[in-house]
């Protein structure tokens, strides 16, 4: 029984990303599927098309530049700091933070901040104007103090989402802690789930690890500011301008470190670990506001139009990637779901995933159910 399920799983993922590269969603793509079966977990794989147009195959172990599911890990790490007295989640950021005083977003508490609900703008394109040499400490204090001024509303008054919001929590995070954003990510989060191999920041890779990481990881898009197609580095310019390490993006990893992650999350959830306390991920899944898809770290199932499709259930919660990523957690049947894609190789003008997506998920829940 079991094996023949995830053989059919297997199948199908791969049936699904092969229909996708077919229909130009984008050139390749990796998935995990992980679930409990008989008291162990499966982590069940599919893969299918290339890195890029002509270039080697998807692996199962293919790295992909995660984009805004460094979020969640980022949100997963406060929660253990929380937990740790290490940080007062409804302390105001500018009481952590010095670079944000100036700022209305020096107002938010950090909760607010991870739950998106600072008020500050969705994105904005900083890394056009910052005066300072990229990747510089000079050229991450100006971005994080402009972030902190391009406010649109009150802090706690609305939940939208906001990349600025979270460049501002992960080097608060990283402050209150005393180490660096990608040290603290490792410590509280990859290193204690054992993934820290499969998901990291690749901007702090040595010379080695960057080189392994550019033979293996797809492309995504050809940059105009950088000059130059990206592989093995962040597509996010905003997180490339603040040195590759970001609270909103700057993680690579394969599908199957990203799913041990999720299945850390279900298993908090269903008392079996100590990892956090399961009240803790609770309270953070819990709804800011009766209109509110955003959660502290994660995106919430919304209606028959979710990316999840329509047969994960009302309480699941995930999150989506700019680059073509996304990770999807059904509690109630014990369930991650990852996919992994470059879908902006050549170009992010291509948003033929947003039909996919759902169409995927849908496939992969009927086989595990059927």
């Amino acid at each position: 029984m079991g094996r023949g399920r995830k053989d059919r799983i297997r199948a199908e993922a791969s049936r699904l990303l092969a229909a996708g590269v077919a229909g130009q969603v984008f050139p390749g793509g990796a998935a995990c599927v992980a679930y409990r079966e008989a008291g162990e977990v499966v982590y069940a794989f599919g893969t299918g098309g290339h890195l890029s147009r002509g270039g080697a195959k998807v692996r199962e172990d293919t790295p992909y530049d995660l984009a805004s599911l460094t979020k969640p890990f980022v949100a997963t790490a406060a929660l253990r700091l929380a937990d740790q007295g290490v940080i007062d989640l409804g302390a105001r950021a500018d009481s952590v933070l010095p670079d944000v005083r100036s700022g209305p977003g020096g107002g938010a508490t950090i909760e607010q901040l991870l739950a998106h609900r600072s008020g500050l703008s969705a994105w904005g394109g900083l890394y056009l104007d910052v005066p300072h040499e990229p990747g510089t400490p000079a050229a991450r204090r100006w971005m994080l103090n402009e972030s902190s001024r391009r406010s649109e509303r009150p802090a706690g008054t609305k939940t939208e989402y906001s990349d600025l919001g979270y460049m501002i929590a992960g080097e608060l995070l990283a402050r209150a802690a005393g180490v660096p954003l990608a040290d603290l990510i490792e410590q509280e989060v990859t290193s204690v789930l054992g993934i820290d191999r499969e998901v990291y920041y690749a901007g702090t890779l040595g010379a080695e690890r960057t080189a392994e990481l550019m033979r293996t990881a797809p492309p995504t898009e050809f940059c105009d500011w950088r000059e130059r197609l990206i592989v093995g580095e962040v597509h996010d310019e905003n997180c490339a301008a603040l040195g590759g390490v970001a609270g909103h993006a700057g993680l690579f990893g394969n599908a199957h470190g990203v799913a041990v992650f999720g299945r850390a999350m279900l298993d908090v959830l269903a008392g079996e670990s100590s990892y956090l306390p399961a009240q803790a991920l609770i309270d953070a899944l819990a709804p800011r506001d009766e209109e509110a898809r955003y959660r502290m770290g994660w995106d919430s199932k919304s209606g028959t139009e979710s990316s999840a499709g329509r047969r994960f259930g009302p309480r699941s919660f995930g999150h989506l990637g700019f680059t073509g990523t996304s990770i999807w957690i059904d509690p109630d049947v014990d369930i991650v779901v990852v996919l992994l894609t470059n879908r902006v190789h050549p170009s992010r003008a291509n948003e033929k995933i947003r039909g996919f997506r759902p169409a995927f998920h849908d496939g992969i829940m009927a086989t595990f159910k059927g």
